[in-house]
């Protein structure tokens, strides 16, 4: 009974933060959702768009210059949608969006007379272990022969900068003479 009352704490233990990350993460997708899909139905950049809060679980508050003063919109992230509406209910959008296999977000919304016409994609963040990861897999993925090429290069590199700089300490020691 015991073991198994210490094996159940264990995992919550264990597995908590992993869903707390998971869920952060998620968040954080969402809010570029949000952020970019504002961003493009007003066709601006979505750096002029600064992030003020959370209404509710799923409601981002962002706020920027609109008209000819700052206005606040509001950014429903639903499961395949973002509902965007301005303060004054002036301004309203409904712009779908779809995940795909990398589980990005991709927003396919293209407003007339908007000339970025790329297509929007939001990941999630991968953490600093996944990122190590995928450095290891790309590395042993490259043929040795490159491998040996670049690391000649990065030699041949260090060798002429410690040349340049004995060189030129050897020019300083000559016009100090």
């Amino acid at each position: 009974m015991t073991k198994k009352v210490l094996l159940t704490v264990f995992l919550a233990v264990v597995l908590f933060p992993l869903s707390a990350h998971c869920g952060k993460m998620e968040e954080q997708r969402a809010k570029c959702i949000a952020r970019r899909a504002l961003a493009r139905a007003q066709c601006k950049d979505p750096i002029k768009y600064s992030y003020i809060g959370k209404q509710s679980d799923n409601i981002y508050i962002f706020n920027a210059f609109y008209g000819a003063k700052y206005q606040d919109f509001f950014c429903k992230v639903d499961k395949d949608s973002v509902k965007i509406l301005s303060r004054n209910k002036r301004f309203r959008r409904n712009i779908s969006y779809r995940i795909d296999s990398e589980d990005c977000a991709v927003i396919d919304y293209y407003p007339s007379g908007c000339p970025k016409n790329w297509v929007i994609r939001c990941c999630i963040p991968k953490s600093v272990d996944e990122k190590k990861a995928d450095k290891e897999a790309e590395f042993w993925s490259r043929p040795v022969p490159d491998l040996l090429k670049e690391d000649q290069q990065e030699a041949i590199k260090a060798l002429q900068n410690r040349s340049s700089k004995a060189s030129e300490s050897k020019q300083e020691k000559q016009q100090e003479e």
